[in-house]
């Protein structure tokens, strides 16, 4: 069947977005998200066809003209998850038994309202995002958001509408419901990212990248020096010119450059200088100073992004001949690039 993209229920979106609220803040707009996946038509499990979302639409249509139905489903959501409350800043502290007759609370569930709105009446809309679950992910993490949250409150909003709507919730448009919630909660669990997966804003990288390369490379860096003149020789044998930015031996044939002095003092302080950044990617500071330092020194010697680039590829090929797995060389392949910006930087 073909492909197309389909738009998933984020309403509880503005749940999480309230829950990050910060004490003493005032919310003036409400924000919502939607977001889509490329799928097959009906052939897999949470994902929704064309009929459900009109299912979806229609019901919705009909409960939202009760005024009580937002209200009722956040303080059934608190009263069934009382840890959840604490999140809501405004009303924290509120004895339940006062909640539905409390402004802050009444605020906040029409906000979800409008914002669950929004999203249904959009389920249609072809202009969607397709990265927004990975977006969505990553963002909701830091905010303390998690899977079973979703499906919490799902649960609770499923109940409302059961009772709101009586007869008129069919067996067809619970279902309907079911997978629209499901495919949320299984979007946001595959994309949301952990802490080890959210990258540092000045170096880029991320902890999980971190790791992942300090321990591969502890395991080849007794050998780093032969790993580096194996490279410089595919290297200049590849763009011989570049071998003209090593004065000492720029003019010495490719296959007399090992045992050759001058090269293998190049050799020695490439890899120790590798080494050095490899070892201090955890500190951030020692890592930004190591990535100006190289920026500053080749740059002064003229020395242009495309051997940085090639470097990084034939590396990359020697480590995956050493077996480092694929998982790893994924990481390398983002450190690298990081490193490679840093040093090189590309020019607008």
């Amino acid at each position: 069947m073909a492909s197309f993209k389909i738009a998933l229920l984020l309403g509880v979106i503005a749940f999480a977005n309230a829950c990050s609220q910060a004490p003493g803040t005032t919310m003036t707009t409400v924000t919502t998200t939607v977001t889509t996946v490329s799928a097959d038509d009906g052939s897999e499990a949470g994902i929704l066809s064309s009929h459900e979302r009109s299912l979806i639409r229609k019901t919705w249509d009909q409960a939202k003209k009760d005024g009580d139905v937002a209200p009722q489903v956040l303080f059934r959501f608190v009263k069934a998850h009382p840890e959840y409350q604490k999140m809501f800043s405004k009303f924290a502290n509120v004895p339940q038994s006062e909640l539905m007759t409390n402004g802050n609370f009444l605020a906040q569930a029409y906000t979800i309202l409008a914002g669950l709105n929004v999203v249904i009446q959009s389920l249609f809309s072809q202009e969607l995002m397709a990265n927004q679950l990975n977006a969505l992910g990553g963002a909701h993490q830091a905010r303390g958001a998690t899977p079973i949250m979703f499906e919490q409150f799902g649960v609770v909003l499923e109940e409302v509408l059961a009772e709101e709507l009586g007869s008129g919730f069919t067996a067809e448009a619970r279902q309907a419901w079911k997978n629209g919630l499901a495919a949320l909660v299984a979007g946001i669990a595959k994309n949301l990212k952990k802490a080890e997966d959210l990258a540092d804003p000045q170096t880029k990288l991320t902890p999980h990248q971190i790791r992942d390369v300090q321990r591969s490379w502890e395991n080849i860096r007794n050998g780093r020096n032969a790993l580096v003149s194996s490279i410089f020789v595919k290297l200049f044998k590849e763009t011989p010119r570049i071998q003209k930015f090593f004065a000492k031996f720029g003019n010495v044939a490719v296959d007399s450059l090992p045992g050759n002095a001058e090269y293998e003092k190049q050799v020695a302080l490439v890899a120790d200088r590798l080494d050095t950044m490899i070892s201090a990617m955890d500190d951030k500071l020692q890592l930004l100073g190591n990535v100006n330092y190289m920026r500053y020194t080749h740059t002064e010697r003229g020395i242009p992004r495309g051997p940085w680039e090639d470097f990084s590829r034939l590396l990359l090929d020697v480590l995956s001949s050493k077996g480092v797995s694929s998982d790893d060389l994924d990481s390398w392949k983002g450190v690298l690039t990081v490193f490679v910006n840093g040093i090189s930087p590309v020019k607008n």
